[in-house]
């Protein structure tokens, strides 16, 4: 149930919404009509002139959008999922204080819930320092409140866990084909002047790694050494070809990777807010749903959503998905301390979860073994792959097609998208790489028929 202070926000946020389209419709008459060409006036979202208001920040009572700052600071860059407010990053989704927006604040006695104050929390919640929280999936509460995860852990049906390819070792999460101090086993240590590489203390690194504090890493590819030593990637994004990249799906706003599809700060495109009481659906700022579900201000499927699966603000993690409203793994794998895994193959997991192969030994059929890989294979730490096929390791050890696929040892896109830093694109609609890779629209811009066109 809505709390008192999120009933009065909606009312207040419905006369604000009304009062800015009633002044732009008498200041659209005043304008200029020969910015937008006529045959792409049609294709401005919503109508256009409201949208300018949108993108002009004039709604006082808005609030600055992501990453901005209300003097015209410096730009605040945080981690998703938080966002800046004002000089903080908070999350949107369970902060009393930002709850749904910049400043909204919870009324005494209420609870933040996926971003509305409410009088009590959902099936699935639990309240947590006025906070209604996923202790599922949540790193900070997992399993309960005030239980958070170590560096590096995530949260596992309520359990930390380390991510896929890495295990604990003295309470931290590691990866034994590379650290120096746990090289191959948690007891591995190298000695002095040694390094780690797949798994065994060497001296020196081999051909396409690079040396990083003792651990021979692929740079091109590896997040926490992307383009170079120390040079880590924030949360929400990967390595692909020496370049922090947001994941899948994410596009950089203000230095956050957001979801232009359903973020109501950047609605279809970077700086495009959505007005007090519209949400974001498919990149379109609406007045309400309709037959998806509202969760933050986002519409969402609870039957497909990640974030929301099932119900608002229960999210899958692990590697799983969302599928008919319940977390799974993928096809021959199954949810072990670390995620989603395939235990005929897994090393760290090889005929069933937490069953370890030794230092030199990889998982063949779910089997620990000694053998050599079949023809076609080649080892890539303790894993035989075919580097004609492997997405991962396309055309050789560690080298990622990231959304691409991997045919003929080669990284290739379907027809008509572009492979542009490990994401397949729409060179004619992409406003990150329109025409080509990496010409960057405007903000207020965007990309038509590979062209970017400034919209009023």
């Amino acid at each position: 149930m809505l709390g008192t202070g999120t009933l009065a926000r909606l009312a207040s946020s419905r006369f604000v919404a009304i009062w800015t389209v009633a002044v732009v419709m008498v200041s659209a008459g005043c304008g200029d009509d020969d910015v937008v060409p006529p045959e792409d006036a049609g294709d401005l979202p919503d109508g256009g002139p409201v949208d300018a208001a949108r993108d002009g920040g004039d709604d006082e009572d808005a609030g600055p959008a992501d990453g901005g700052s209300p003097d015209g600071g410096p730009v605040l860059s945080c981690e998703a999922p938080e966002i800046p407010c004002t000089d903080a990053c908070v999350n949107l989704r369970t902060d009393p204080a930002n709850c749904g927006g910049c400043g909204f604040e919870c009324e005494e006695g209420e609870l933040c819930s996926v971003g509305a104050c409410v009088e009590g929390c959902g099936d699935g919640l639990t309240a947590c320092d006025l906070a209604c929280i996923d202790t599922d999936s949540d790193r900070f509460h997992c399993g309960g409140c005030d239980r958070a995860c170590g560096r590096g852990q995530s949260c596992v049906d309520g359990e930390c866990a380390c991510p896929a390819g890495q295990v604990a070792c003295d309470g931290a999460c590691v990866d034994l084909l590379s650290n120096p101090t746990h090289c191959g086993e948690c007891d591995g240590a190298c000695e002095a002047g040694e390094v780690c590489s797949l798994g065994s203390c060497l001296d020196e690194c081999g051909t396409g790694t690079t040396e990083c504090d003792g651990a021979c890493v692929d740079t091109t590819t590896d997040p926490a050494h992307c383009g170079g030593c120390d040079s880590p990637c924030a949360a929400g994004r990967t390595c692909i070809r020496s370049t922090c990249i947001c994941e899948r799906g994410l596009t950089e706003c203000s230095g956050s990777c957001v979801d232009t599809s359903t973020s109501s700060a950047h609605c279809g495109a970077c700086g495009r807010r959505c007005l007090r009481g519209e949400v974001c659906t498919d990149g379109t700022c609406r007045a309400d749903c309709g037959a998806l579900t509202e969760c933050a201000g986002t519409c969402v499927d609870t039957d497909t959503s990640d974030m929301h699966c099932g119900a608002c603000g229960r999210t899958c993690t692990g590697g799983r998905t969302c599928v008919g409203g319940a977390c799974v793994c993928g096809t021959d794998e199954v949810l072990c301390r670390s995620g989603c895994t395939n235990t005929q193959t897994d090393p760290a997991n090889c005929g069933g979860c937490e069953m370890p192969c030794g230092r030199l030994e990889r998982c063949v059929a779910g089997t620990c073994t000694f053998a050599l890989c079949a023809d076609g294979q080649i080892l890539c730490g303790r894993t035989c792959v075919n580097p004609s096929t492997d997405s991962s390791n396309c055309g050789g050890c560690g080298i990622s097609c990231g959304e691409g696929t991997c045919v003929d040892g080669a990284c290739m896109c379907e027809a008509g998208l572009t492979l542009c830093d490990g994401a397949c694109v729409d060179t004619d609609t992409d406003r990150n790489h329109c025409g080509r890779c990496g010409n960057v629209c405007s903000r207020l811009a965007q990309c038509r028929r590979g062209a970017c066109v400034t919209r009023i």
